[in-house]
């Protein structure tokens, strides 16, 4: 099976993030959001994304970011409770990115003793009910909304060095993606 390269994303990939979020279409965005949102709001949501408190994870099936993934700690939880939030473009929905980078924020919760993951979304939006019920989360119905709760198990030596390839396998399928100089110019 084809493994999407994920990898942790830093301040010095906030353009990458900033044209992957213009890329989504507004059912995409409201999706994300759980209302419509103006561009000024994901702009402004945007310029505060790489606080201390959230780690940030992008998908990278093509070379490309078409996938990205939050978790970010809740305030005076003692670093125990985070919540999570995804953006897949529409054309790479249905593909596997979405689990994928799930299965990665997961395992960066628990090697960082994250013990409960929370996930909100619409009620109509399937895709993400579906996600969320096979990383066996509960599920809670609210009025228009659905909370999807996950405890992570303990970290373990294999939890931390199940990221830290998934980061080096990354890295490397990017270095070897470069694009390679055209000798023929010049």
């Amino acid at each position: 099976m084809y493994e999407v390269p994920i990898r942790r994303l830093r301040k010095y990939d906030e353009q990458k993030v900033i044209s992957h979020f213009k890329n989504l279409s507004d059912d995409a965005l409201t999706s994300r959001f759980g209302i419509p949102v103006k561009s000024e709001t994901v702009q402004t949501y945007l310029s505060g994304l790489f606080e201390n408190a959230t780690l940030v994870f992008g998908a990278f099936p093509d070379s490309r970011l078409r996938g990205v993934g939050e978790l970010r700690i809740l305030p005076d939880s003692h670093n125990q409770v985070a919540e999570v939030a995804f953006t897949v473009e529409s054309a790479w929905q249905d593909r596997g990115i979405g689990d994928a980078l799930l299965s990665r924020i997961i395992t960066a919760a628990r090697n960082r003793g994250i013990r409960e993951v929370h996930m909100l979304c619409l009620a109509t939006n399937q895709k993400m009910r579906r996600l969320a019920a096979k990383h066996k989360a509960d599920l809670d119905i609210a009025t228009g909304q659905i909370e999807a709760t996950l405890t992570t198990p303990w970290p373990t030596p294999f939890s931390v060095a199940e990221e830290l390839s998934g980061e080096y396998h990354a890295i490397a399928r990017a270095i070897l993606s470069w694009p390679t100089p055209d000798r023929r110019a010049g």
